[in-house]
């Protein structure tokens, strides 16, 4: 494809933009000092950004409502927020020197601004006597013991001037423009429909009103020609999501309608709107808004981006539409611009795993760009467990200040064993500083554990991301970087031939002894995924023992690619308690049987998996398994459920009584297990011994089983410095 309607000019309100390709808002958290001036880290995130040719920044939200919204404030009243409101002269140097450090790269760069957060900030501040509020009296989202009282109608007043004195000061600082936050059930959202407005008296009762005041404050400060972008979720979806049943119980059966949110739009614009970025969802469905990897490319493009453009085209509305949603194939977003279906794509991971996306695209390189996984853990994970945004496949995203490639001052011949995506990384960043590489692979082809998790269709993601692997490894073997597959490599047949080694040699497979695993057939789960997830033809029930990601992904991927029944059996009350929070969302909506990859209702499984969580099997007998289960298990089945971090305690959990249990008995054709794996560490430990080496390593899963952040982050650590 030629990918000229990408690359067209084109105007937000009277901003012109070098193409239709907008960086999308992701939260800048952590990534600004104490006070909220932003840091150089945040800087540099921006400026490669910029260099990579994007047309339009936007920065993560920046909170508007400090001392108002006590959830956006930590202790001493500092902020993992970034900060733009008051009059602070040292604030605004940091973000002069942001947009200043954008501009020479031709990109145009907006603020976000939100309300605050409600309802779906921390529950902490409550923990230590503060009192929460929302648009009505809601529930906290993370605990939901924890009340939300109304704010006042001045402090809704206070909010709406502070969001003019942000844009202004925004404006003074260098951005060419403002986005509202106002989707995915954050405080603006709380204060704009049905879900958790439910005034009745005041202002504020008219649902419209608090983005009309907004939006018209801002361009009261700023002027007209000042543009807006408004972000708005066109409409929860709960009900689409859940169905009737549970959105009538659970939900009580309210959210913004798609004409609701039209509606909104059209008023949103005579206040003054130039443009809007539009999505689907909130905290509930938090799948929608954060597509994980199972779901299909430009998942809702069409019938939300699509849907606000034509109602535009009707009503004769000179706004723009910025479309949202899982667009990180080039192709995929040329079509939505070549369809009529919005005038702007926007981006979000796919430009953390690769800022250069843009370029690569206009410059035909499509097989060179680097694909995000959708696995969210750098980008999302990271800042809720104190980090601060990241990627698991690009290690430089949020460490552009400090992580430098540079050449090796001296030359070291490198040996890398094992071609997962540790390994593979470590060759390539060792390989262009200078080094000489040889890459040691025992099977056939590059990618560890990824490549296994590739066998399921729903791991579509992944398996893009492997091409690409495999692209840029044949590059650079062409410039003499050695990869030497089908070799299996121990202490005595590289003894003494390299200065540096570095074992990437992953996991060591374990089955746990379980009294009678010799009367059913059993697998072990990755050893099925590498074998094409065969099954035999008289396998129709299959039991997973392990409640983690892979045993669920798995357990999934059976019953809708092979249609055989799938019961899970998990240790941990919670199913996937160590998995993000939209992945594991859309996985337990899935096995629910609530929807599928493609989004849609149709095409979901007939009956739920089977699940028995904080459950243990004892022991086998002929064809079942014979399980041990807490009465006291909560159901599994709660994808509209957050699960707290370890580090946060909730005073209103419960402990389960691990003496009330009761016995079940399971039929199984096949039992997969899904309960672990431990490093195969017997290699490095042996050369470190015999000190076969100058520099021995270890990375990846042969360091410690885990994530691909770790693997490839921990691989790029040791590539630089050697």
């Amino acid at each position: 494809m030629n990918f000229e309607k990408m690359f067209e000019p084109e105007l937000i309100g009277k901003c012109k933009l070098m193409n239709r390709i907008v960086m999308a808002p992701m939260g800048n958290i952590n990534m600004a000092d104490s006070t909220g001036r932003p840091l150089d880290k945040m800087i540099e995130y921006f400026i490669e950004r910029a260099k990579g040719g994007t047309g339009l920044l936007i920065t993560g939200l920046v909170p508007v409502s400090y001392g108002i919204d006590p959830t956006v404030s930590e202790d001493n009243d500092t902020s993992y927020f970034p900060r733009i409101d008051g009059t602070s002269r040292t604030r605004l140097s940091g973000w002069r020197d942001l947009t200043a450090g954008v501009r020479p790269y031709g990109s145009k760069i907006f603020i976000q601004l939100t309300a605050g957060l409600g309802r779906v900030g921390s529950p902490e501040p409550a923990l230590k006597g503060k009192i929460l509020r929302s648009s009505s009296w809601n529930r906290n989202f993370y605990v939901p013991q924890i009340p939300h009282v109304p704010f006042s109608d001045r402090r809704i007043k206070k909010i709406v001037k502070s969001f003019g004195q942000c844009a202004a000061n925004a404006k003074s600082a260098g951005f060419d423009g403002v986005q509202i936050h106002g989707h995915e059930g954050y405080l603006m959202d709380q204060l704009t429909s049905d879900p958790w407005n439910r005034r009745m008296f005041g202002r504020y009762r008219d649902k419209n009103r608090f983005g009309i005041d907004v939006v018209r404050e801002i361009k009261k400060r700023c002027g007209e020609d000042f543009p807006v972008i408004y972000r708005i979720d066109l409409t929860q979806a709960l009900q689409e999501t859940y169905g009737d049943a549970i959105f009538r119980k659970r939900f009580h059966g309210k959210e913004r309608t798609v004409e609701q949110g039209l509606e909104l739009c059209r008023v949103l614009y005579e206040a003054g709107v130039d443009a809007f970025d539009v999505d689907k969802g909130c905290y509930e469905n938090w799948f929608w808004p954060h597509p994980p990897a199972y779901f299909d490319d430009s998942i809702y493009v069409e019938e939300i981006a699509g849907r606000l453009k034509e109602f535009f085209r009707k009503e004769n509305i000179d706004a723009k539409v910025i479309a949202v949603g899982k667009m990180g194939k080039p192709e995929c977003a040329e079509e939505v611009l070549e369809k009529g279906w919005a005038d702007f794509v926007m981006l979000g991971r796919p430009l953390l795993a690769d800022p250069r996306w843009p370029e690569k695209v206009r410059q035909g390189r499509t097989k060179e760009i680097i694909h995000c996984i959708g696995d969210q853990e750098g980008c999302i994970e990271s800042f809720k467990k104190g980090g601060h945004p990241c990627c698991s496949v690009n290690p430089y995203t949020g460490f552009e200040e400090k992580k430098k490639l540079v050449k090796a001052e001296k030359v070291k011949k490198v040996a890398i064993i094992g071609a997962g995506p540790a390994g593979c990384e470590a060759a390539m960043t060792a390989h262009k500083r200078g080094h000489h590489v040889t890459l040691f692979e025992k099977s056939g082809r590059i990618g560890g554990q990824l490549y296994t998790a590739s066998r399921m269709s729903i791991k579509h993601d992944i398996k893009r991301y492997i091409e690409n692997l495999e692209y840029q490894m044949s590059l650079l073997q062409k410039e003499e970087l050695e990869v030497v597959f089908n070799t299996e490599i121990g202490s005595e047949n590289i003894s003494n031939m390299f200065d540096v080694i570095i074992c990437c040699n992953g996991l060591r497979m374990t089955i746990p002894p379980v009294e009678g695993l010799d009367k059913v057939r059993h697998r072990e789960v990755r050893d099925f995924l590498d074998k094409g997830m065969e099954l035999p033809a008289d396998v129709k029930k299959i039991l997973i023992v392990g409640g983690g990601i892979i045993g669920c992904e798995v357990g999934y991927s059976l019953a809708y690619e092979k249609g055989v029944s799938v019961t899970i059996v998990g240790k941990n009350d919670a199913l996937m308690p160590d998995t993000v929070m939209a992945n594991r969302g859309q996985m337990l909506w899935m096995m629910l049987g609530g929807g599928s990859p493609s989004g849609k209702r149709e095409d979901a499984l007939e009956e739920p998996v089977t699940v028995y969580n904080a459950s243990k099997v004892t022991r086998f007998t002929e064809g079942k398994a014979h399980i041990v289960a807490n009465k006291g298990r909560s159901d599994p089945y709660t994808p509209w459920k957050a699960l707290i971090p370890d580090n946060v305690k909730n005073p209103f959990s419960r402990r389960l009584d691990p003496n009330n249990v009761e016995e079940l008995s399971v039929d199984t054709d096949l039992v997969i297990f899904a309960t672990g794996a431990q490093s195969d560490d017997e290699l490095y430990y042996k050369l470190l011994k015999t000190r076969d080496a100058i520099e021995i390593y270890s990375a990846g899963d042969a360091k410690e089983p885990g994530r691909v952040w770790e693997a490839i982050n921990g691989a790029n650590e040791i590539a630089r410095n050697i």
